[in-house]
């Protein structure tokens, strides 16, 4: 297997890690207001679990977009040298 295609699923792999981390961070989510919180460790905590998913989206755009382009990359370099390499008619 060439080194490339290892390069291409180990970023796949990563970025499967990375949406099973994201769904765990959202179970553990808590989706109701709390104005009624009077030392504001619930309120906290949302900010906390806000900004940690909104971290992990972002990281996990950018490497969607690294994943696709390295792959879409690596069909057209496997097209291109099939395409010179075939045989005559």
């Amino acid at each position: 297997m060439p080194a490339s295609m290892v390069v291409l699923i180990a970023l796949t792999v990563v970025l499967a890690i990375l949406a099973v981390y994201r769904w765990i961070v959202t179970h553990h989510e808590d989706d109701y207001l709390h104005l009624a919180d009077p030392t504001g460790e619930l309120v906290s905590n949302q900010r906390r679990t806000a900004k940690e998913l909104k971290q992990v989206d972002r990281i996990g755009i950018m490497l969607t977009v690294a994943t696709a382009l390295y792959g879409v990359g690596l069909l057209g370099t496997f097209l291109y040298s099939s395409l010179l390499h075939r045989p005559p008619m």
